[in-house]
């Protein structure tokens, strides 16, 4: 964003607001292996499984969908109950092609690695909504990233760490076993976790990054898979357009340019340009009528790009581990200064205090008593 932006954009993001944003959801079946693990009758199980109204064993119709916030949160609980930190990367790596269904063929069968991966990003929208998942390719090397666009779905260590690990379960299954991504990123940070998560990636690992990212080197990504001499093209095509049209979830109801917009920003802030002129284009709206239309929901661009913002940095503060400048740099802009005068103006207080604040918050929460207490019936 250029810095003049960044220093203008600073109108209050309490103002008026569209309707919110339509429910993230994902399919049933990604709930099924971890229901799988709470396994037996334990009063803290049956607890867990009511609360998020689960049921234990398969689900009965797989292709139902399941509030995305709910999952998140079951996940994170899960790992809780079951003392297992590692319970999402656990599963990830023993993730095998076949559990996502009648897509398996597609990806075993596709004539290189890049190509399977376009394929399961392709369907990736019909599993999971709200969710943006990128593809950047440079100096001989592919990043892939994931991430959840509702930044109000936190924690989702597990989440994060089940897909970046069953993804990389995915390459391992159709490459080698021996193989190992270039570097991984994290959303969320990683202290205390980094010698677990280098043993199973086996390539450096880093967390408090924009998104979740595994990068990998374009010849491996571009080496003709064996498979290939085996399958049909034209046969390939033709399955993926019938699973398309069975897995597309319905269509959205019209929802207003406000909420649309405010969703354009959530997928891109911290990740790539965020002005008005590029998300119009994206809309497929002129940016004065993109204007115009704002002001009759009795909003802006920049309520809209404040409230993201407003929104993104509490969350991200609340962690206690992100570095203001890195946060600064997430909202897209120009230094850490003019961050903290904007946030002092939404909020009242600096972005130093309330670091502070979250920082003692989770000391509190990690002290034996408050252990004890969390455990208590």
């Amino acid at each position: 964003m250029r810095e003049e932006d960044a220093d203008r954009d600073t109108e209050n993001p309490l103002s008026p607001t569209a309707s919110a944003p339509l429910e993230a959801t994902l399919r049933l079946f990604f709930l099924d292996h971890i229901i799988s693990e709470m396994r037996g009758n334990a009063p803290e199980t049956r607890r867990v499984l009511a609360k998020f109204n689960l049921k234990s064993g398969k689900s009965q119709n797989p292709y139902s969908t399941y509030p995305l916030k709910a999952y998140a949160a079951f996940f994170e609980e899960a790992a809780r109950v079951l003392d297992r930190p590692f319970l999402g990367l656990e599963l990830g790596q023993n993730f095998r092609l076949w559990e996502i269904g009648p897509v398996y063929p597609l990806l075993a069968t596709a004539p290189t690695l890049r190509e399977a991966l376009a394929v399961f990003l392709r369907f990736q929208a019909s599993w999971q909504s709200h969710t943006t998942s990128s593809v950047h390719q440079e100096f001989g090397e592919t990043r892939y990233g994931y991430a959840i666009n509702d930044m109000e779905i936190w924690p989702r260590v597990q989440d994060a760490e089940n897909s970046t690990a069953g993804l990389c379960a995915l390459i391992r299954q159709l490459f080698s076993e021996r193989w190992s991504p270039v570097e991984i990123c994290f959303e969320h940070d990683i202290t205390g976790r980094e010698d677990a998560l280098k043993r199973y990636f086996r390539c450096p690992v880093q967390g408090n990054s924009a998104a979740n990212i595994i990068v990998i080197r374009d010849a491996d990504l571009d080496r003709p898979m064996q498979a290939w001499v085996n399958s049909n093209a034209p046969a390939r095509a033709i399955v993926e357009m019938h699973l398309f049209d069975l897995m597309r979830p319905p269509e959205d109801a019209f929802r207003p340019v406000p909420e649309r917009l405010s969703q354009l920003v959530d997928q891109r802030l911290g990740r790539e340009s965020v002005d008005l002129e590029t998300l119009a284009d994206i809309l497929g709206i002129a940016p004065r009528t993109l204007r115009r239309q704002l002001s009759t929901f009795g909003t802006s661009f920049s309520e809209i790009l404040n409230r993201e913002r407003l929104r993104k940095a509490e969350m991200l503060l609340s962690t206690g581990s992100i570095k203001l400048s890195q946060l600064a740099a997430h909202l897209g802009y120009a230094n850490q200064s003019a961050f903290s005068r904007a946030y002092r103006e939404w909020t009242g207080e600096s972005p130093v205090a309330a670091l502070r604040r979250a920082r003692q918050f989770i000391g509190k929460a990690n002290t034996p008593e408050a252990g004890n207490k969390s455990a208590a019936p």
